[in-house]
């Protein structure tokens, strides 16, 4: 099973005009799209809040200290009073960070939180992990050669000249810029409450941590010596490399 992280929604804040009075229903446009304004410039500055309060408890809380470390992972196990524990400390954070993200850990997709927000996951019934090490690639797409620059930084004149002609072939052209990393990633196999073995969790934990409770016999399977091989690029003859994104253009 391989987990997309839940989307952002932004939560629906009441807002007052300065004199106190509701300005959510009085019929006029332009005090309409003052709220609106003003609630998105809320909404931002609570998330940030919540941003700059997760990162102060992960410096006084993470890692766990009566958790056992697998191997030179941000991996954490404990039984299932310890586990439980431990996201109790978390439960304030993640109950705000889900006013943001109302759908994480609902079904029928049980989504994640967003990696950027470095909560770590927690995840039960834990009977083996499989560890490994792929070559993957993230990207992004861009129609504007400043809107690029500003997301991936700086390249040569001749470079930034052959985005902008590429770009003025046509209104639907747009670049690409791809960046190749190693993604870590854990094989989570865990039991139903019959002790059946499920299909196993495809998880991206080393940026937000994963704490696992274990049982009986859990074991580790480490295959990150020997790397998956990438798959097939539909993208070929980069226009532009500035050593850590390549630019490919999209007709």
């Amino acid at each position: 099973m391989t987990h997309r992280s839940a989307p952002f929604v932004a939560p629906n804040l009441h807002l007052t005009q300065s004199d106190g009075s509701d300005n959510s229903d009085n019929g006029n446009p332009s005090a309409l799209l003052v709220d609106e304004k003003a609630h998105k410039k809320q909404v931002k500055l609570l998330l940030s809040t919540l941003q700059a309060d997760i990162a102060q408890f992960r410096d006084n809380f993470f890692p766990p200290p009566y958790l056992t470390q697998i191997q030179d992972l941000p991996i954490y196990a404990g039984n299932l009073a310890e586990v439980q524990s431990y996201e109790q400390t978390w439960q304030a954070l993640i109950d705000r960070a889900k006013g943001f993200y109302p759908s994480a850990g609902l079904p029928p997709d049980y989504l994640p939180l967003p990696a950027s927000l470095e909560i770590p996951q927690f995840i039960y019934h834990v009977q083996k992990l499989h560890l490994t090490r792929t070559k993957a690639k993230e990207s992004k797409n861009f129609g504007s050669v400043g809107a690029l620059v500003e997301k991936c930084g700086p390249y040569e004149d001749a470079q930034l000249i052959a985005m902008e002609n590429a770009l003025a072939k046509g209104k639907d052209v747009r670049l690409v810029a791809h960046r190749e990393f190693i993604d870590l990633r854990a094989y989570v196999f865990c039991r139903n409450r019959k002790g059946e073995l499920l299909e196993p969790e495809r998880i991206r934990f080393y940026r937000t941590g994963l704490v696992i409770q274990t049982l009986a016999d859990f074991k580790v399977v480490d295959s990150r010596q020997t790397p998956r091989k990438k798959r097939n690029d539909a993208y070929k003859n980069a226009i532009a490399d500035n050593g850590i994104w390549k630019i490919f253009v999209k007709n």
